[in-house]
């Protein structure tokens, strides 16, 4: 305990504090900006602390990453869309928490889960380093296979109305995780002959696309929301009584950790696998199972808590070991090399050992300034809601825009983006959950990467079995997976039971549609047809690419045939009960605007190279606003829309060209 003084002493210095508040609050805007990520702004920042001392330039990027993680939450519950693939989680109670004007409660929830996550993480980093890295040397590739194959499994949670149709939306999420070059050989697949896709799709793209583009078109969509003065009616949340409430799901807090730190220590799962894990044993364990997804908050418990705790589990393999945990984790490697410190057993002996205890007990600091930020800003951050649906859905459009575009600097990642969007769009038409689909893009590559390296190590062993399951770790994750994917299955069955009173009988009642939505009938058509047209391009792309680069999309395409053809025999079977068959769409609705959005933002693509991205991005956001404004002779908004997109465009001008150095296309126009 040398190390105690001399590191207490080290944080509390002003340098120090005021280093690490400046980085727990530039790494909150960081993680509530889609597309800009914890691991961005550390790698920007790691070459501006070479003439900082050690202690302060782990304080500030350990800030960083703290501030980050509780960051994505933000758009994550007021625009459902994660501005960190972490967060994705938070976006299944988050955002109809905010809907029905609770989003103060779910603000203050994710903070005050995000703080005590974070605590208990550091904790574990603290004390329990050693052992907890020697559980992470454990895991092989075939524990990495199983680990994504226990995160697919809760699509069964996604999935409510139909475990089919999510089944359909997480194999093709995952063979959208396979396009570009084989991870393990390099042999290019599903490019089509386009040279952008050689990179494959960014998961932070594909997340922005998926769920930012889909939110646009629906509030587009809404009527309701077009002609009101305000989107929705926040309702002030009282934060004791709010943070109380957190506090008494201990149960759900220590167990969200628990899972939050272990993954963590695993390289390569992510903030994003733990948040998913986390949010599928809380729905697990709930007695209410059925309000999961609808604005539970138990839910942005489970992935915040688990989420935070993470940023310490990634830690752990790092300092002890010299192998990060996460991106983040791998970033903040370069800076301690950067530093004269290299991670592994002398981090923790000689002077070494107070500069690494000065890095942790800090996180514990950052935590807590994270906590009363996020307690300070929530009431703030919940009136965004409160602009006018002609004023946010242009901005929320923009951001998706600038998001997945600062990643690799890529006008083709924009155009990605959009066209997975209007898929998922699409997909919601057809009760087919976006969320499924981006589960697939998240644990696609760690399913593959297992997959590969366990099939390349059979041959050195000699059976691919007994890796699979003769291995200790892998018959446990077995087993789980075994349990979490039966376990929906029997309640469903045992609700049904109860119900009937004797055993269930199938029958094809009429299914309530939302707005604009296709029947069931028509969209098991629709998707079986498309899940067949998908399954036949798939094939035929991969041809002449060798079995080990093409397996997973193989066995993924043959799995979404499968799946299409049964529901094109469902299909079948609604066909043939007449009293029960659904006309085709809802006639009341009218995609007139819908139509006219989509233009503008295909047009909007296609014109940033040509005007310049900031002209563009003006038009676009008086565009949008007019048209969204509603159509009455005293209601004249221009003023307001024009000085807001002037506004607009002068803050991303600040802060993604003069903060983040984002280099915006420019054209005949700014």
């Amino acid at each position: 305990m040398d190390w105690l003084s001399p590191a207490v002493g080290n944080i509390f210095e002003i340098k120090n504090l005021l280093f690490l508040l400046a980085g727990v609050s530039g790494g909150i805007l960081v993680g509530a900006l889609p597309g800009l990520t914890g691991t961005m702004a550390i790698a920007l920042l790691v070459p501006f602390t070479y003439g900082l001392s050690p202690e302060t330039a782990l304080i500030m990027l350990g800030g960083v990453y703290v501030g980050a993680m509780y960051g994505g939450s933000i758009s994550a519950i007021l625009i459902n869309t994660p501005g960190a693939p972490a967060a994705i989680a938070t976006t299944f109670d988050g955002y109809p928490m905010a809907m029905a004007g609770r989003a103060e409660e779910a603000l203050v929830t994710s903070a005050v889960s995000s703080g005590i996550g974070g605590l208990l993480g550091t904790m574990a980093l603290l004390f329990l380093s050693p052992l907890l890295a020697a559980v992470s040397l454990r895991f092989g590739p075939p524990e990495y296979f199983w680990l994504g194959i226990l995160g697919l499994t809760i699509i069964a949670s996604l999935s409510a109305k139909s475990l089919t149709k999510g089944l359909f939306g997480g194999l093709f999420g995952v063979l959208i995780s396979t396009i570009g070059l084989s991870p393990s050989t390099g042999v290019s697949r599903l490019t089509f002959d386009i040279s952008d896709l050689l990179g494959g799709v960014e998961i932070i793209v594909a997340l922005i696309g998926i769920f930012c583009i889909p939110q646009v078109l629906n509030m587009t969509d809404n009527k309701k929301l077009t002609e009101g003065s305000e989107t929705f009616n926040s309702q002030p949340a009282n934060m004791i009584k709010v943070t109380l409430s957190v506090v008494r799901r201990w149960g759900n807090i220590i167990r969200s950790s628990v899972i939050g730190v272990i993954v963590g220590i695993i390289p390569g799962a992510g903030g994003n696998v733990a948040g998913l894990l986390s949010y599928q044993e809380a729905v697990r364990a709930s007695k209410d199972k059925d309000s999961f997804g609808k604005g539970n908050i138990e839910g942005v418990i489970a992935s915040e808590t688990a989420n935070n705790a993470e940023v310490e589990g990634s830690l752990i393999p790092l300092l002890t070991l010299g192998i990060p945990g996460a991106p983040q984790a791998a970033v903040l490697y370069g800076a301690l090399i950067l530093q004269g410190l290299r991670p592994g057993p002398e981090l923790f002996s000689g002077h070494g050992a107070i500069i690494t205890y000065t890095f942790i007990l800090s996180l514990f600091l950052a935590n807590i300034f994270m906590l009363i930020m996020g307690l300070a800003a929530s009431k703030y951050y919940a009136k965004a809601l409160k602009l006018p649906t002609y004023l946010l859905m242009p901005l929320v459009l923009v951001l998706s825009i600038i998001g997945s575009f600062a990643g690799r600097n890529s006008i083709f990642d924009v155009g990605i983006m959009v066209i997975l969007g209007l898929i998922a769009y699409g997909g919601t038409k057809m009760s087919l959950a976006p969320a499924t689909i981006a589960l697939g893009v998240i644990l696609g590559p760690i399913i593959e990467r297992g997959l590969v390296e366990s099939m390349m190590l059979s041959r050195a062993t000699g059976s691919l079995v007994q890796l699979f399951f003769m291995r200790p770790l892998s018959v446990v994750l077995v087993a789980i997976i075994l349990l979490s994917a039966m376990w929906p299955l029997w309640i469903k069955y045992k609700e049904h039971k109860n119900a009937t009173g004797s055993s269930p009988i199938k029958t094809y009642a009429p299914v309530k549609k939302t707005k604009g939505a296709l029947s069931h009938f028509s969209s098991n058509v629709c998707l079986g047809i498309s899940g067949l047209a998908i399954f036949a391009v798939t094939l035929l792309n991969l041809t002449e690419v060798d079995l080990q680069s093409a397996i997973l999309p193989k066995v993924s395409a043959i799995l979404m045939a499968m799946i299409s053809i049964g529901l094109l025999i469902k299909a079948w079977n609604l066909g043939k009960e007449k009293k029960n068959t659904i006309k085709a769409a809802d006639k009341t609705w009218k995609p007139g605007t819908v139509l006219v959005t989509i233009f503008i933002t295909l047009s909007y693509v296609g014109l940033i190279s040509v005007l310049g991205f900031f002209s563009t991005s003006f038009c676009v956001l008086v565009a949008l606003g007019l048209l969204l404004t509603p159509k009455t002779p005293a209601n004249n908004k221009l003023p307001k829309i024009i000085f807001s997109a002037v506004l607009s465009c002068a803050a991303f001008y600040g802060v993604f060209v003069k903060l983040f150095n984002v280099p915006f296309p420019t054209g005949i126009l700014f």
